[in-house]
């Protein structure tokens, strides 16, 4: 079924029985549960047959204790299946290898989740919302929250499987149990762009599910990294990074890092196997944005030696055929085979290495060695990136108006390192105003100015105009992953700055529309995502202190004079002056008008190279 139909109106749900024949699962039906033939196969004279009993026969009072072992052990591990709380012998077959027999999954206690499929708060538009996953009359194909989650949000992180492939998979019987966890996942976050509220009820059959599955189980990585990505933008920070740490484990400790773990877990299933690589790499670029978003996040798989295969390209992912899959060695080379062709994931990954690869370089204090390192050292990691991507990838936007999701992201990437990586030696200075800012970087020391700070400057003025001609682009509504959020912040605070200390007249109200598109993108995401819209309220409070508004109202406030800046960094201000001020004004750095090419940035050190390729423009 196309994800993007609407589902027609389920009807009143009926009565749920205890336990459904194999026929009657099988095809979605009611089955009353009779032994040793239900009512359903008797009438339409099938053979009818039950799953073994998994439970081994256990009393109630054996049961009672095992469930109390069982919730003894989750509330120790807070919801979190570490692989270090594992039970002995499941320790043991992680070290040889994933184990290969089936695994039960009980369903969740009614008496401790007494809205199993979270129906209470989990309304759609157009239908009443279907049972839920584990319910003998779901239907997945039906699931309006599941398409929702499809439509609006897999086209960021495309790691788990394409719609239909789900669907298909998820018509064995056998493979249900294991996959009620990533449904569940995906109708909590289908549900947020639903209702644009957080559904308790979703929550706690989520956790249910989680507490229920195996903790070595691969598709666990996949739930407890979208899982994180929820509880983070919905502002529930502790147990985002709870969830993403333990994501992280399970999947190094199974291996998922390794270059054969996809297919060996892949079934025989390409578009499986395709799935598993993608996973590990949205670990390692999820990873990268928690550290670029959160001041204090150690890079925990930046140091781990992964040899897992690319990503292909999206519409093969999507109609499941599957190329031979290029390496990270091949990547690494592709200046010396132009023949060769990556996809827009493999460009991401590249560029999300480059920008981690490039930061650490960032000085710690500054001086003519530290200015010249960042330019010829730093720089030539990102602008490498640049100079080899393809033609047909420099243009996030295609002619018929579809946004490339990953090259999106990468772009933003690269520039966001770029401005991290010069600010702290160009004009642009900072100050504890920004501190208000959640995306805000930990305060640099007092920088010297260096004979090569314009160059520093008018790199970080390039990027931040590239990230406004991305967010520019005619896509409404604003929708996107909501990590553009601290990617374009940190351009703000650029930008900001740049109106307080260099920018004047034209220059400097341009300037101003743009923090005004950039708010108003950013807004638009913080309809649904609650950190986003805090963030929001932060880069407006220190725009308000920017332009000498009043804190509260500013409808009558007047601007203050540009000669008079509030961020001051300590010290007196210094502004370009002679001919490089006058080339900068008389083309107007950040007033060259919006394109769909997101590839206008510079790769000189020299800054009479980078005057005069202004000049040639």
């Amino acid at each position: 079924m196309d994800p993007n139909s609407v589902p027609a109106s389920r009807g009143s749900r009926a009565t749920r029985s205890s336990l459904a024949c194999l026929p009657c699962r099988s095809r979605h039906l009611k089955c009353d549960g009779k032994r040793p033939e239900c009512a359903r196969c008797t009438e339409s004279a099938r053979q009818c047959h039950y799953t073994e009993s998994r439970r081994g026969g256990v009393s109630r009072a054996s049961l009672a204790e095992r469930r109390s072992r069982q919730s003894a052990l989750n509330n120790n591990s807070s919801h979190s299946s570490s692989c270090d709380d594992m039970p002995e012998i499941r320790q043991e077959q992680l070290a040889n290898g994933y184990p290969d027999q089936d695994y039960s999954f009980r369903l969740p206690d009614l008496d401790v989740v007494s809205d199993p499929a979270g129906l209470t708060s989990a309304t759609t538009s157009n239908a009443e919302t279907p049972a839920g996953p584990l319910d003998q009359n779901y239907s997945l194909d039906n699931d309006a929250l599941v398409q929702k989650f499809y439509r609006d949000f897999h086209r960021f992180h495309p790691m788990v499987v394409p719609w239909e492939h789900l669907v298909r998979l998820y018509q064995d019987p056998d493979k249900q149990p294991r996959l009620a966890p990533l449904v569940a996942v995906l109708r909590l976050i289908g549900h947020l762009f639903d209702a644009q509220a957080w559904s308790q009820p979703l929550q706690n059959f989520v956790e249910a599910c989680f507490s229920q599955a195996h903790p070595a189980e691969p598709v666990m990585v996949q739930c407890r990294l979208l899982y994180s990505m929820a509880l983070f933008w919905f502002d529930k920070k502790d147990e985002s990074m709870a969830e993403m740490d333990s994501a992280v484990q399970l999947a190094t400790t199974l291996g998922m890092h390794r270059r054969d773990f996809a297919t060996a877990h892949g079934s025989g299933d390409p578009v499986l196997a395709e799935s598993w690589r993608r996973t590990w790499w949205w670990i390692y670029i999820i990873d990268a944005y928690y550290v670029g978003t959160l001041r204090n996040r150690e890079f925990a798989v930046k140091h781990i030696d992964a040899d897992v295969e690319l990503p292909c390209n999206e519409i093969e992912y999507e109609q499941g055929d599957i190329p031979t899959p290029q390496t990270l060695e091949n990547f690494n080379c592709r200046e010396f085979y132009p023949e060769a062709e990556f996809s827009s994931f493999a460009y991401l990954i590249g560029a999300v290495k480059s920008a981690a690869s490039a930061i650490t370089m960032s000085p710690k204090r500054s001086s003519k060695e530290a200015s010249s390192h960042v330019i010829q050292a730093a720089d030539a990691m990102i602008d490498g990136w640049h100079l080899l991507l393809p033609k047909k990838l420099k243009n996030v936007m295609s002619r018929s108006g579809d946004i490339d999701e990953l090259m999106f992201q990468a772009h933003l990437v690269l520039h966001v390192a770029t401005i991290g990586l010069h600010r702290p030696l160009s004009e642009l200075r900072f100050n504890s105003v920004e501190d208000h800012s959640s995306c805000a970087r930990e305060p640099r020391p007092e920088m010297t100015a260096t004979e090569q700070i314009s160059i520093h400057t008018i790199r970080v003025l390039r990027s931040v105009e590239a990230q406004v001609r991305i967010l520019a682009l005619p896509v409404r509504p604003f929708n996107h992953t909501p990590f553009t959020t601290c990617m374009v912040s940190e351009g703000t605070l650029a930008l900001l700055s740049a109106c307080n200390f260099l920018l004047e007249g034209k220059e400097r109200e341009i300037a101003r529309d743009q923090i005004r598109l950039i708010i108003g993108c950013l807004t638009s995401l913080g309809e649904l995502w609650p950190r986003t819209a805090r963030n929001v309220k932060e880069i407006q409070f220190i725009a308000r202190h920017v332009f000498g508004l009043e804190s509260k109202g500013g409808g009558n406030a007047t601007p203050t004079s540009i000669q008079e800046p509030i961020l001051c960094g300590g010290g007196e201000s210094q502004k370009l002056s002679g001919p490089d001020l006058e080339i900068l004004e008389s083309n107007g750095i950040l007033a060259d008008g919006i394109t769909n090419n997101a590839d206008d940035w510079y790769t000189t050190s020299d800054l009479s190279r980078e005057l005069s390729w202004w000049i040639n423009e």
